[in-house]
């Protein structure tokens, strides 16, 4: 629990993408900015598909002390890359966004993002995704061993989840600049709930899952570059790595309530029935709620704005 909970957990906090965004944005101009997070996000995506059979190997071979270590030594690759990434500090910041909060202080951001209703809109959003990601990777080997197939097959199904990621994430991040950001994000909410109602409706079989696992995989992280691109046109800069956290606060609740909730409801009925419909439904109204904000206050991505 200490381990595994609190010590992940705050790691996880500690190197989350909002870091990773807040730095790539100073490094390039707007126009450009919606697809860099793209690219960030599809980096991402590419450990994820390598790690899943890279320890599930490791952890069926020489049990899962060795996993562990072998994550370690991945995780070490991370101190020289963020040593190099810091140089973005030294670029200088862009003039203030008008209606931005570049120029408060920080309690100021603060304040000013939980009291901007669009913005809530986006971490209440940010929750459900959270919810539905985390329930599918916490419970998906489970319900597959419940449904008798390969313990093998999950990890397969993580790491195909891993390989769509950089294609939704380069796709999403591209489309983040030329449409609707908000928009998207809620359209990928409606289609990755009606994939995940498809998949749990029927029983699975794993070339489903694997189907299942790409059509996932593509709706996965692309709401990253999204959520990302949406807080720098709404905030700017200064303090976007901060009023990102915020959103990211809302998704990972939203992560703790699909893994424990999901895991009460089935030692509750003995089935995933509920949790899954749970899913779904939310995921469906968080979607729609998400797009109609959008179209009440829509914006144009920088990609569009006429010249000053």
């Amino acid at each position: 629990m200490i381990g595994g909970g609190i010590l992940i957990g705050a790691s996880l906090a500690c190197t989350a993408s909002a870091l990773a965004m807040s730095v790539s944005a100073r490094a390039v101009s707007a126009q450009l900015r919606s697809l860099v997070f793209g690219i960030v996000s599809a980096a991402g995506s590419i450990g994820a598909m390598i790690a899943a059979p890279i320890g599930q190997s490791l952890q069926a071979a020489h049990g899962w002390r060795v996993g562990v270590f072998g994550f370690v030594a991945l995780a070490c690759i991370m101190i020289p890359a963020a040593w190099i990434a810091g140089r973005a500090d030294k670029v200088p910041e862009p003039p203030p966004l008008p209606g931005g909060v570049d120029d408060r202080s920080a309690g100021q951001a603060f304040i000013a993002a939980i009291g901007n209703g669009p913005f809530m809109v986006i971490a209440i959003a940010f929750f459900v995704c959270g919810l539905q990601l985390v329930f599918l990777t916490t419970h998906l080997p489970t319900y597959l061993s419940l449904c008798g197939m390969d313990p093998m097959l999950s990890a397969e199904a993580l790491g195909v989840i891993g390989g769509f990621n950089v294609l939704g994430s380069l796709f999403f991040g591209w489309a983040g600049g030329r449409w609707n950001k908000l928009v998207l994000l809620g359209g990928i909410y409606i289609l990755r709930s009606a994939i995940l109602g498809a998949y749990f409706y029927w029983p699975p079989t794993p070339a489903t899952t694997l189907v299942f696992a790409a059509l996932m995989g593509f709706t996965w992280l692309g709401v990253v570059p999204l959520v990302a691109g949406a807080v720098a046109e709404m905030f700017g800069l200064r303090w976007q790595a901060m009023i990102q956290g915020i959103a990211f606060v809302g998704h990972q609740v939203g992560s703790f309530v699909g893994a424990f909730g999901g895991g009460l409801l089935y030692d509750a009925l003995g089935s995933y029935d509920l949790a899954w419909r749970l899913a779904v439904a939310t995921g469906l109204l968080a979607g729609a709620v998400q797009i109609a904000s959008a179209l009440m206050r829509p914006t144009r991505p920088p990609a569009v704005l006429a010249p000053a």
